[in-house]
């Protein structure tokens, strides 16, 4: 159970100093957070007459979150809502990719329809062409506004005395004109009376929202992988990108741009040698799709290619697919499948991919 323990052990394999930033930004990610509720005073009017006081957090993937007093957090079908009536300030985004900033102090006087007070003046908005909506806490202080997921996973073999220990966690802060993330996945495995193999990823990743569904984005990763002979990498990228389809059950998008990879390989850390950056391409896609109501569950499938530039023979690639289920209010239970290739790896990797099932429990707050 010593993997269970400690998790952050998949870290060791890095330099130093890139492991230092590793563990203490994995420990910010996991460190748990008491966030202070806002004020209770928005109405959702429900078709049936129904009305419920609340506060408005976010709408997304065709369910309202509203937080209350008296039942805590509670989803409501986006088709159930007549009318809002809210007070927070809100970022509302259209099927087509506008979005708009404001408060609904009062209810639209037709059905199905949201009234929103902007700077520019009132705007009318029907319910069937809003994808998104969320508070934007212009006020409170920026740990109140982080959003924040963990998962752990544990998978043993017994007859092939293999056993996986996954820790995934992530948090994202997102303001009315950009989205920042910070994300942790690290995986080891021990292999019986084998070689223990670890890879982790630490990203930071930033989108800056621009008109028509176009973004700008811009990361910088810490890497490990072990299987492919990878001691050690930093990886800085941007770019363009534009989502190609949003819904209240769906988003896909696409970039582009390059992507600037210092890599320090096993080899190179027992020599002692210096590698310099190398530039690559980076196509990238992600495809979501929802299942709307309770319980949850939602599919994402996240592809990235990295054609080499400075060295025009070596191509990379990664491949991600996750299914998430929810079986308790914000508890869930999540299998992913990863896959890693590399033409040209170091001489000391395994193999030229490297991939792996990874069941884990995980949890939102």
């Amino acid at each position: 159970m010593k993997y269970v323990k400690h998790p952050f052990r998949v870290l060791s394999g890095y330099p130093r100093r890139v492991a230092a930033v590793l563990l203490a930004a994995g420990i910010i990610l996991l460190a748990p957070a008491t966030v202070l509720a806002g004020k209770k005073t928005d109405l959702i009017y429900l078709k049936n007459g129904d009305r419920i006081t609340g506060e408005v957090k976010e709408l997304s993937q065709g369910l309202m979150r509203l937080k209350t007093d008296a039942l805590d957090t509670v989803y409501i079908k986006w088709e159930d809502i007549n009318h809002i009536k809210s007070d927070k300030w809100l970022q509302v985004e259209l099927t087509d990719g506008t979005r708009f900033f404001g408060q609904s102090p009062e209810p639209s006087e037709e059905s199905h329809q949201l009234v929103l007070q902007t700077q520019r003046g009132p705007v009318t908005l029907d319910f069937d062409d809003i994808v998104r909506l969320e508070q934007i806490k212009v006020d409170e202080k920026l740990w109140k506004r982080l959003d924040t997921k963990i998962k752990l996973g544990y998978n043993f073999t017994k007859a092939s005395d293999v056993a996986t220990t996954n820790i995934n966690a992530s948090t994202t802060y997102r303001t009315r004109e950009f989205l920042t993330s910070l994300s942790l996945d690290a995986t080891r495995t021990r292999k019986g009376e084998g070689d223990d193999t670890k890879r982790a990823d630490l990203t930071f990743a930033y989108l800056r929202f621009k008109k028509n569904r176009w973004f700008w984005f811009g990361s910088a990763s810490a890497q490990t992988n072990e299987e492919l002979g990878i001691a050690g990498r930093l990886l800085g990228s941007g770019g363009l990108g534009r989502y190609l389809r949003q819904s209240s059950k769906t988003d896909w998008f696409l970039s582009a741009g390059l992507a600037a990879n210092l890599e320090k390989t096993v080899s190179d850390e027992l020599d002692n040698r210096q590698n310099e950056a190398s530039w690559e391409g980076l196509i990238q896609t992600e495809w979501n799709f929802y299942r709307l109501y309770t319980p949850k569950s939602n599919w994402r499938v996240r592809m990235q290619l990295y054609p080499g530039i400075t060295d025009t023979d070596r191509n990379r690639g990664n491949l991600d697919v996750t299914f998430q289920q929810e079986f308790f209010k914000d508890l869930f239970w999540d299998l992913s499948f990863y896959y890693t290739y590399d033409s040209k790896p170091p001489e000391t990797a395994s193999a030229k991919d490297d991939y792996g099932i990874v069941t884990s429990v995980g949890y939102t707050f």
